[in-house]
């Protein structure tokens, strides 16, 4: 789900490349905490590129696969919401940005989309597991630990017709997600590298 802010991030100062590619290592190896989310920003030019990564809880209420009517609903609420970013995200309307793509990932979504495309791959991938379970006892715990949560990855990205504007973004997402309680982001702008930690009662990061 990073393609897009590792692609914008190649034509950025190799300084700022480096921060961004430690902070995804850092995520990737952060732990998953309920509560907490991370963004990634990167504008580059007239692209603006955001990356959200949440455990599912904070979006949805649970992580297991939705399997009850009232869950299945749930999930797919919460998906259709999320596709559309003005209700998570208000870059300042001087920019005139336009939203351009969104992709979501989530094995809650998948779940729900090809339920028994998800039986068959998850039949197939039990079976090998077995076979080699002998010689892969870390993978086995590995993979048991990975089914016990579940994240959503969001990837949005938008045109901007003056963005000069771009000079701030806001989170509604606070109040639209309440199980949300802070969100550490990372920026990559023309004006250099920045970090900031957004909760409900601060939701607004300032690019300048």
């Amino acid at each position: 789900m990073r393609r897009q802010l590792i692609t914008l991030s190649l034509a950025l100062p190799i300084s700022v490349y480096a921060m961004a590619d430690g902070h995804k290592e850092h995520s990737s190896l952060g732990a998953h905490e309920h509560g907490v989310a991370s963004l990634n920003i990167a504008i580059d030019g007239a692209q603006v590129s955001l990356e959200l990564d949440s455990p599912a809880v904070n979006l949805v209420g649970f992580e297991h696969a939705a399997s009850q009517p009232d869950d299945i609903a749930k999930v797919a609420a919460v998906q259709a919401q999320m596709r559309d970013a003005s209700q998570l995200f208000q870059l300042p309307a001087a920019a005139d940005c336009t939203q351009t793509s969104v992709d979501l990932d989530s094995p809650l979504f998948a779940g729900n989309e090809h339920e028994h495309e998800h039986e068959d791959h998850e039949e197939k991938h039990e079976h090998e597991h077995e076979e080699a379970a002998h010689e892969h006892d870390h993978d086995h715990d590995h993979e048991e630990h990975h089914h016990e949560h579940a994240d959503i990855e969001a990837s949005y990205s938008f045109t901007c017709a003056q963005p000069e504007a771009l000079i701030s973004l806001q989170l509604p997402l606070f109040k639209v997600y309440p199980g949300l309680q802070r969100l550490n982001v990372q920026a990559i702008t023309p004006a250099g590298q920045m970090g900031a930690e957004l909760t409900a009662n601060n939701p607004v990061i300032n690019f300048e």
